[in-house]
């Protein structure tokens, strides 16, 4: 990660917002020109993370490739845990996994006969993870030097990027349930349990700010997952509540919406 935004997401929990102040005659330098990215990146983060919160927005589907050991993710949109945008324009793949998280034949175990059989019956698993990446590109010679800087020339710009990342195990199924008991009753919400509910400390930024896209079984050492789309699990990842989701689910849930669904269709 480039040290300025790891600066930035040092305190990425809550702090105070510090913007430049502009004058006549004020000198601009490397510091003040960072302060006003770090500005604007940070409001926006922090916006993302609290209020839209973190998942997939739109694609990434995962899918498998031609060898067993191999899966493509389609483009997409997603919001990392620390609110940042990971996008993805083109398909990305074949990805191979890790030779080291693919299930491992059995004679590797023979000094382990206790579990061998163990081994032989638990299908193998790995989580999908798409993470926020910067890198530094561009060069441009360094025309003016300073006591810290030597080198002729230097990254003129930070590409957004991502990388995907593979982790040992299955993720747990995720359920979606209301975390704000006996909101509604009646047909009318409790707003000082919603008060209640939002004067709750703001959540921390988690040490891990990736996100998990699926869960890819691997039921056998020598096929991997068989090209076969069961054997992929989308429904373990987090997803953001936009605007138009929730107004589907607002219809979804009406049935006078429903009826209305059925006439614009």
């Amino acid at each position: 990660m480039h040290e300025t935004t790891m600066a930035t997401m040092q305190s990425a929990g809550l702090r105070t917002p510090v913007r430049n102040r502009y004058f006549y005659g004020k000198l601009l330098d490397v510091y003040h020109f960072e302060l006003e990215t770090n500005y604007l990146n940070a409001k926006r983060w922090l916006l993302n993370r609290l209020v839209s919160g973190y998942g997939v927005v739109c694609g990434l589907d995962v899918l498998p490739g031609r060898e067993g050991n191999q899966i493509l993710i389609t483009p997409g949109v997603a919001i990392d845990k620390w609110g940042r945008e990971i996008i993805v324009p083109r398909q990305i793949g074949p990805i191979t996994i890790p030779p080291e998280l693919m299930p491992r034949p059995a004679g590797q175990y023979e000094e382990q006969a206790r579990h061998l059989q163990q081994e032989r019956e638990e299908e193998g698993c790995v989580q999908v993870l798409i993470c926020y990446h910067e890198c530094e590109s561009d060069p441009v010679p360094v025309l003016v030097g300073d006591c810290n800087t030597s080198e002729p020339c230097a990254p003129s710009t930070i590409r957004e990027q991502y990388r995907v990342e593979f982790k040992e195990g299955c993720a747990e199924p995720y359920h979606a349930e209301c975390r704000i008991p006996d909101v509604i009753s009646g047909g009318r919400i409790d707003y000082e349990a919603l008060a209640k509910w939002v004067s709750l400390p703001c959540p921390e930024p988690p040490r891990d700010p990736c996100i998990l896209l699926a869960n890819v079984r691997l039921p056998d050492a020598e096929e991997g997952h068989h090209c076969n789309p069961d054997n992929i699990d989308i429904t373990v990842r987090p997803i953001v509540y936009s605007n138009d989701l929730l107004f589907e689910l607002l219809l979804a849930l009406s049935p006078e919406g429903s009826r209305q669904r059925q006439q614009w269709k």
